[in-house]
């Protein structure tokens, strides 16, 4: 007897009594029809209610790119799939795992994401719909007592055939279980330590087949699918990301990873394009976390991140750092200097600021150059600074007075003598400042030969400090700010001229320098996570290892700007009539 001729019996409404013969006899048919099905498991499910009949015309129908997704997800070993909401991407992946359990007989699989009672209640959900639009995955599971079980935060599914699958917790409770596969729901929320140390050696034992033997090579074993959306770029979810590209390149038997964005469920009718539109328009839903959620686009480096690293790398455009006064600019244009100040194993930064005012809105901010100093006494660290000043006939030379700041102030406003070259540096005086008598503080060190209204200080506070951070974020977003083009396109450009193809090693590194130092500052900002203290704005370091005074220094030369810019403001709108008390 055929297997199509079994499955007929529910159309024919006749009990036929299964015999082991009457197995044996269909059991080669049954091997096609397996292997097929492991290969074409949206075709199971179609099979599962139409029973191989043309004419019946099934509840439940796939979308293209469902068939797809399912399709890739049986057939390779590594699958990491990044869709936006609303693609039935969870829906999916608890469909294959079900369609896994029945065609592997005595497996087991596993679901795990961020929180342990999150995937219970997600599995939970999915198999109940599941089971309702496909009632013969319903008659699959084995609901005796002790068998199935549904809880708050944890849900187990035992199919007839032994196999099952359940929802594991991301921690260390987990250590120690054993599955061949699973799937890593919203693996963007997932800890990257323990998803390496704890559940993914989980899957250290392969598949027992009925007949007692593991074939090393089944699909099964080992199965690892990603289901997330987008995240931020250098975590583990990332990486993981980018490791599976490569292996879907060097291993294309192995590895798949696919992807998608909004315009896909909304042309399949699961969402609305109206929603979508809304949710563009909504203040509160920037452009990153839509880029995210709805886009598939990786952003910034870590969770919470304030800045975002799309935004810094739209800005790169200078294609040459500046090491002195260009003279190229308008009479308007001018340099300002501002300075993290380190000492004892921290580097003093100096970035250098070309500002080019505009007729009308905001001025333009050229980041052309950073200068670092590494652990040198205030002394040279106030010559350098002085050298770098008269250098690019600056304006301005903005300084961080807290702390360190205070004990280079003390040689800034004396005179010095370079011990190399003999020449003589005036003492540099006080602009103005950020706290009350700051210039109260320093006029006493004047001298005819004084460099007039040269520093400006920043004695920082939570209020100026959130001023800043916002300035930044600000000026990125609105464009206002030019940076340094990345180093690797630096080094293509370079090596395309003869000069740089006939430069050594160290010239190229020195050349490079700049361009490297403003990457340095990309990855400083995108490591500052956000966090509020009432109307305050706190930047905390996301890794501690990662420093951020490049940052600082970015931060005050741009704050001193906005300061001058509201300045010129105020007294352009100021009228004489306003302060005249007769009539």
């Amino acid at each position: 007897m055929a297997l199509k001729d079994l499955l007929q019996l529910n159309q024919k409404r006749k009990k036929i009594g299964i015999s082991e013969e009457r197995i044996d006899a269909i059991k080669p048919y049954l091997r096609q029809y397996i292997a097929f099905w492991r290969e074409y498991p949206d075709l199971f499910v179609d099979f599962l209610q139409t029973g191989g009949n043309p004419e019946v015309e099934p509840e439940f129908k796939f979308f293209a790119y469902q068939r797809v997704f399912l399709r890739v997800a049986m057939r390779y070993k590594y699958t990491y799939c990044v869709f936006p909401r609303g693609y039935s991407k969870s829906f999916l992946s608890v469909l294959i795992l079900m369609c896994r359990c029945i065609l592997y007989p005595q497996c087991a699989l596993f679901v795990t994401s961020g929180g342990k009672e999150q995937s219970a209640k997600i599995v939970q959900e999915k198999v109940q719909d599941i089971c309702s639009k496909i009632p013969a995955f319903n008659r699959e599971l084995d609901r005796r007592p002790g068998k199935t079980r549904e809880g708050k935060d944890f849900v187990r599914y035992v199919f007839k055939n032994g196999s099952y699958f359940d929802n594991v917790a991301a921690s260390e409770r987990s250590r120690g279980l054993r599955r061949q596969g699973g799937v890593i729901e919203e693996c963007v929320g997932v800890d990257g330590q323990i998803l390496s140390e704890v559940i993914l050696p989980m899957m250290n034992v392969s598949r027992r087949c009925a007949d007692g033997t593991t074939q090393k090579d089944e699909v099964l074993n080992k199965s690892q699918i990603y289901i997330t959306t987008s995240g931020y770029k250098n975590t583990f979810s990332y990486n993981k990301l980018i490791q599976l590209l490569v292996w879907m390149i060097t291993e294309p038997e192995k590895s798949f990873i696919m992807g998608g964005t909004w315009r896909i469920p909304v042309i399949a009718g699961l969402q609305e394009k109206t929603f979508i539109q809304d949710m563009k328009k909504d203040g509160t839903f920037n452009e990153a976390s839509f880029g995210r959620e709805y886009e598939s686009r990786w952003s910034g480096t870590v969770e919470d991140a304030f800045f975002n690293g799309e935004v810094f790398d739209r800005n790169r455009v200078i294609n040459q750092p500046e090491y002195e006064w260009s003279g190229r600019s308008t009479t308007l244009t001018y340099y300002i200097i501002s300075v993290d100040v380190g000492r004892k194993d921290c580097e003093s930064v100096a970035t250098i600021w070309k500002v080019n005012p505009q007729t009308v809105g905001e001025a333009f901010k050229s980041l052309v150059n950073i200068e670092v100093m590494e652990n040198d006494h205030f002394e040279t660290q106030a010559l350098w600074l002085k050298k770098l000043y008269y250098r690019y006939k600056a304006k301005r030379l903005v300084i961080d007075g807290n702390g360190l700041g205070l004990g280079l102030m003390d040689y800034l406003v004396k005179p010095q003598i370079d011990p190399v070259t003999g020449d003589e540096y005036p003492d540099f005086g006080v602009y103005g400042g950020t706290y009350e008598g700051v210039l109260d503080d320093y006029k006493k060190f004047k001298t005819p030969n004084t460099e007039q209204d040269a520093i400006y200080v920043i004695k920082a506070n939570a209020p100026i400090n959130t001023a800043a951070h916002a300035n930044v974020q600000t000026q990125m977003n609105a464009g206002k700010i030019r940076l340094l083009i990345d180093e690797r396109v630096a080094k293509e450009k370079l090596l395309g001229t003869r000069a740089g193809q006939n430069m050594t090693p160290e010239e190229r590194a020195d050349y490079l320098y700049p361009f490297t130092l403003t990457s340095i500052l990309k990855e400083e900002m995108m490591n500052l996570r956000e966090e509020t203290e009432g109307l305050n704005i706190i930047l905390k370091q996301a890794n501690k290892r990662i420093i951020k005074d490049k940052f600082s220094a970015f931060e005050y030369g741009l704050y001193y700007i906005r300061e001058e810019e509201e300045n010129k403001k105020r007294k352009k709108h100021r009228k004489i009539s306003e302060y005249m008390f007769m009539n």
